[in-house]
């Protein structure tokens, strides 16, 4: 029996969702010991380099893709395969002009925002090994947004599972490598590639820029398996034939039409994330460099990027949420643009089952990362690096129950731009870009506050985006939406867990061992989310049956 939309959305999205959950394991996997090579100071060079490459990835992938994705689902639609071939053949020359100029900003840009922007010199390195990267996901986009318009997540699904796998083989054994090597012949001769160090304080600082540089290759080399994957697969699968020829050129040109909206919000989507996080980067410079040595316990050295990598580590577990949340909104793209021609009952069921489920997710994830923050990051760092559990622990706190309008957000956004309103997401972006930056300004020059500042920034600006886009959706589609079932049901279930929670985990403190209790907690809090859940009516068994 054939498959409704929401049905098709429910289980293309879960393909990808356990796609993104494996993915972000082996994420946390590879960043984990990769942290404890390179220590905070070293993943600080690493967020100065992803800091600068995100903007341009967005750039160069925010816009084409949903276009390619949003036409090939319309026209499939309609059983027009000689207009998909077209577009297919119109989108590969696309996206390697696009990725050719995006690397090429990349490595222009290196120097001056090294030197300049994040004052960090020497993550040009990190910088320089990563600009390939955006290249080869350019092209393998084209690959996964083509499958995707037909709901079909298994080629994003599989080329994120290798390109994670290939980022941590790789990058881990370059670290190790590299890091063996330094500093043996530091041990050896009191040098580090030519350069006389006194100490291995004065050794590390010279080695951890080149280290993390060795792991940025590793995730250069993921982009480019993933690509040649992506390309096998979509080749093998959908092959058109056809005895005429196919021009791509009207092709060519409506996929620039239509991108042309998409563009403009992409752009300045990519600014405004480009400004918070220089903002970031440039504020925390304004700190008394003594006063956060005091704070943080570490040494003046590359202090700021010290606390940079702090910073990247809380990221590391908060971003878990919107990444896995992020598979509903790429999902909703080809479901959404489909169920609006369909009617207002079965667009609206859609929507609102798409934006429950994220906060589902959403809150499930904060509640988690909020009650056992200190026993994750002393679980993964206490060995090794046991200066990052203790500076690390207040700050994905407030990550963690701060977490839901920036993994909403994102849902929110992607339904919008499906829907071919993709000018009515610009506002809102430049609006929560000036709150983000007015707030970092504000807040983060304060000694005592600091990069914590960061957190109050994300959940305002992002707040903001949901809620624009929302109101956005509501009037231009006549969309119902029970705001009592997709957010204050869940929101008071995950409360309620928390507490409960919390209270038992403290009366059973002293009574089992501290790995006892961790487990028993989570499985109380899992259970009672759960059990709370299915009481207030907010699970489906009916949707969820989709998934068999």
């Amino acid at each position: 029996m054939k498959q409704s939309i929401k049905q098709r959305y429910i289980a293309s999205a879960f393909i990808l969702l356990a796609a993104t959950v494996i993915v972000k394991v082996i994420s946390a996997v590879y960043k984990i010991p990769l942290t404890n090579y390179i220590g905070a100071t070293g993943r600080g060079y690493f967020t100065v380099a992803y800091n600068l490459c995100m903007p341009i990835y967005a750039l160069t992938m925010g816009a084409f893709p949903l276009a390619l994705t949003r036409l090939v689902s319309s026209y499939e639609a309609k059983g027009d395969r000689f207009r998909i071939a077209a577009l297919r053949k119109a989108s590969k020359k696309l996206f390697l002009i696009v990725g050719i100029i995006g690397m090429a900003v990349m490595l222009i840009m290196a120097k001056p925002y090294a030197d300049f922007i994040s004052s960090s010199p020497k993550s040009i390195y990190t910088i320089l090994a990563l600009a390939p990267s955006v290249f080869f996901s350019c092209l393998c986009a084209c690959h996964r947004a083509f499958s995707e318009g037909f709901l079909d997540m298994k080629a994003t699904a599989y080329s994120q599972l290798i390109e994670a796998l290939f980022k941590m083989i790789f990058g881990l054994l370059f670290a190790r490598l590299s890091m063996s090597w330094l500093f043996g012949g530091y041990i050896e001769n009191s040098m580090v590639l030519g350069v006389a160090v006194n100490s291995d304080e004065q050794a590390l600082s010279v080695i951890y820029p080149i280290t993390s540089a060795c792991a940025m290759l590793g995730v250069t080399l993921g982009s480019i398996a993933s690509y040649v994957f992506a390309g096998i697969y979509t080749n093998i699968k959908y092959k058109f034939s056809y005895k005429e020829r196919i021009d791509s050129k009207d092709a060519y040109s409506e996929l620039l039409m239509f991108s042309a909206g998409l563009v403009g919000a992409t752009v300045v989507q990519s600014l405004a994330n480009f400004a918070d996080s220089s903002s970031i980067q440039y504020c925390l410079t304004l700190c008394d460099a003594n006063a956060l040595s005091a704070q943080y316990m570490a040494s003046d050295n590359d202090i700021y990027t010290y606390v940079l990598g702090i910073f990247a580590v809380a990221l590391d577990f908060r971003n878990l949420i919107p990444a896995i949340v992020m598979a509903l909104g790429v999902t909703a793209v080809p479901a959404v643009s489909t169920a609006y021609e369909g009617g207002q009952e079965r667009f609206s069921s859609l929507l609102t089952s798409i934006f429950k489920y994220t906060v589902i997710i959403s809150v499930c994830g904060g509640i988690m990362i909020a009650l056992f923050y200190n026993d994750i990051l002393t679980l993964f760092y206490s060995k090794n690096n046991a200066d990052i559990v203790s500076n690390a622990g207040r700050l994905l706190f407030v990550f963690a129950v701060s977490s839901l309008p920036c993994a909403a957000a994102s849902t929110s956004v992607y339904c919008t731009q499906a829907l071919g309103f993709a000018k009515q997401t610009i506002m809102p972006f430049a609006v929560s870009a000036a709150v983000r930056v007015a707030l970092n300004f504000i807040l983060i020059p304060v000694n005592e506050i600091n990069i914590l500042g960061s957190a109050v920034s994300n959940f305002a600006g992002f707040l903001i985006i949901l809620i624009w886009n929302m109101i956005t959706i509501y009037k231009k589609t006549n969309a119902k939406f029970n705001l009592f079932e997709i957010y204050l049901k869940p929101c008071a279930c995950a409360a309620l867990s928390y507490f409960v929670t919390s209270g038992i985990r403290q009366s059973i403190s002293t009574s089992i061992s501290e790995l006892g209790v961790f487990v028993l907690s989570i499985v109380i809090c899992l259970l009672s989310f759960g059990i709370l859940l299915i009481l207030m009516k907010s699970i489906s068994f009916k949707e969820l049956k989709t998934l068999k």
